[in-house]
């Protein structure tokens, strides 16, 4: 189930990044198709009675899971949330003229940047509607590196030094992203705003390489040192680097002798034309 979550979400995640560099008709059609998988699940969530309860959890890095909170809504909710998502996409992509469509390809960083601010926000929206863990673990900016990195690569098909330029933008995309997310998590646990980015809760962490447990002041300076800035500014640029190049190679190997893999000019140029 997991494997095929992810294959679904990657599959997704792709269609959101390329979507401006697709011709017109194309374009509607993946807004239409967004506004009746809206339209399914709000079906989904008027047909849902009851309450749910469910905890956020974190992970300090590699180390074990810990609580930062439950959260209790309607078992409707989730449903709703991902209704209100595809219906926004979908409106906006069928309101979003062509001109700006066109204009929107060649900023291929800001799409990127802006898709994982918009994950981000859906998996808060989701974790205060104590939606079901599976979702949360798929709404996630690990799952997005791997077909960042193979749209990037795309994107800087016919530069030189491929390589080099694919790894430099996939450092600035994890340091800017990763910087909002320190902001998150400084913000959730400074007004204890509940989700897994509020660790206000979180005050006795064992560090998963030395074994030792460290306690922290919530809210303190430390406290968000070692368990955000750290771990957001430092390992998930890491892995975010590594995943995105394992990404941006498999596009190639899956591309090769394709010419496909040098096609972005060519993208962006059918898509300025028509």
């Amino acid at each position: 189930m997991r494997v095929l979550l992810f294959a679904a979400a990657s599959m997704v995640t792709g269609v959101l990044l390329c979507w401006s560099r697709l011709s017109g008709p194309w374009r509607r059609g993946v807004a239409l198709a967004a506004s009746a998988a809206g339209l399914v699940f709000l079906f989904l969530a008027l047909n849902t009675a009851g309450e749910r309860e469910a905890t956020t959890t974190g992970a300090f890095l590699l180390g074990p899971r810990y609580v930062t909170g439950k959260a209790q809504a309607s078992a409707s909710l989730p449903y709703y949330v991902i209704t209100g998502v595809c219906l926004l996409l979908g409106t906006s992509g069928l309101a979003l003229p062509n001109p700006t469509a066109r204009r929107l390809a060649d900023h291929w960083m800001a799409a990127a940047i802006g898709l994982s601010v918009l994950v981000t926000l859906v998996r808060i929206l989701l974790e205060q509607a104590a939606a079901p863990a599976i979702w949360i673990w798929i709404v996630g900016l690990w799952a997005l590196a791997p077909v960042v990195g193979a749209f990037f690569s795309w994107s800087l098909g016919g530069v030189s030094r491929h390589w080099r330029s694919v790894a430099a933008a996939l450092l600035l995309d994890a340091v800017v992203v990763r910087t909002w997310v320190v902001g998150l998590y400084t913000t959730a646990t400074v007004f204890h705003l509940g989700s897994h980015f509020d660790l206000s809760e979180v005050v006795s962490v064992r560090n998963p390489f030395t074994g030792a447990v460290q306690v922290f002041v919530p809210g303190s300076f430390s406290h968000l040192l070692n368990l955000a800035i750290l771990p957001q500014m430092v390992f998930w640029p890491i892995y975010t680097l590594l995943a995105g190049l394992t990404g941006a190679a498999l596009f190639r190997l899956a591309t090769r002798g394709s010419g496909f893999h040098v096609s972005a000019s060519s993208a962006l140029s059918a898509v300025k034309q028509g």
